[in-house]
């Protein structure tokens, strides 16, 4: 019986040693969530090498079809806050263009994103997301712009060669202006954007420069591949006791996890932008959901809307 005892107690450490080995090598081998919850982040922490870790994380519905996610994260060794919507184009909500005072012509003067939303609610829309469209010079966009089927602008300066559009069998698409011409008579809104991020599933290509390799703040949207969602990033930026922003290469990744199919960056800095509804005791309003590097929302060309569809 001693002899059991002795045998038993001589074999227990090798058992202890196999099972914590065993159960190392399984963690090792495990893609880290680095603190995710969602599946979706989980897929974007696990993609992007430089996010070290996500604090935190809350995802809730806006209405039936939107649904947000707010996290802050390390990126970089240096904090971080991106806000991401996920857009389903199945339910009765679409994705529309917004401008200064809802106006498709004569356009004089500019608006913030919260005004420009203000001003759809005031002519009939019902609105739910609002965020910065491409850039502009003066009241003139960089990119292409179309809204409720008028043609704002119909050129695209260098450097501007993809658009998010809208066509009258209601489906978004990100494209390039050369792919815009086939879809032109058909394009109801149309909003020109810079990079493109995601090409048929693949990484896009774009020259690195003092822009692109920064970390600041910037709007980017995505589609998955039959379309039937549509993705909005918003990443914060210059406020680095806050958020110092990402770099155009992770912005890439970043959709790449998310399950774009095609992607393009909208605009960098200080523009960046997102509006949500709130219905008060007074009447709605449009609230700025992410924090701003200056102390209130810059005044913009245009935007992309989520509305109720009519």
């Amino acid at each position: 019986m001693k002899k059991v005892i002795n045998l038993i107690y001589s074999i227990l450490p090798v058992l202890l040693f196999t099972a914590v080995m065993t159960g190392c090598e399984k963690s090792d081998n495990e893609p880290s969530t680095k603190g995710a919850r969602s599946v979706m982040m989980q897929n974007i922490a696990a993609n992007v090498e430089y996010i070290q870790s996500i604090e935190s994380e809350t995802t809730y519905n806006l209405c039936e079809g939107i649904e947000i996610t707010d996290l802050s994260c390390t990126y970089m060794r240096t904090p971080t806050r991106m806000i991401i919507a996920v857009i389903d184009l199945s339910k009765n909500i679409t994705v529309t263009a917004s401008s200064p005072d809802n106006k498709t012509s004569g356009i004089t003067g500019l608006q913030t994103i919260p005004e420009q939303a203000m001003s759809a609610e005031n002519a009939g829309s019902k609105v739910w997301l609002a965020i910065n469209g491409g850039e502009f010079n003066s009241t003139e966009a960089k990119g292409l712009f179309y809204k409720d089927g008028v043609a704002i602008k119909e050129t695209a300066e260098k450097g501007y060669d993809n658009c998010v559009v809208v066509t009258r069998d209601g489906k978004v698409r990100i494209c390039s202006v050369s792919e815009f011409l086939v879809l032109k008579k058909q394009a109801v809104h149309t909003i020109g954007g810079k990079q493109r991020l995601m090409e048929d599933g693949n990484i896009g290509a774009f020259m690195a420069d003092d822009n692109t390799m920064a970390q600041q703040a910037r709007t980017f949207v995505g589609t998955n591949m039959d379309a039937s969602k549509f993705y909005i990033f918003v990443v914060e930026g210059s406020t680095p006791e806050y958020s110092t922003g990402i770099r155009l290469r992770d912005a890439m990744l970043i959709c790449q996890g998310a399950g774009c199919y095609q992607a393009m960056n909208l605009s960098d800095g200080i523009y960046t932008t997102l509006a949500i509804r709130e219905e008060t005791a007074s009447g709605v309003v449009f609230n700025t959901l992410n924090r701003l590097s200056q102390t209130a929302p810059q005044k913009v060309l245009n935007g992309l809307m989520i509305t109720e569809k009519q």
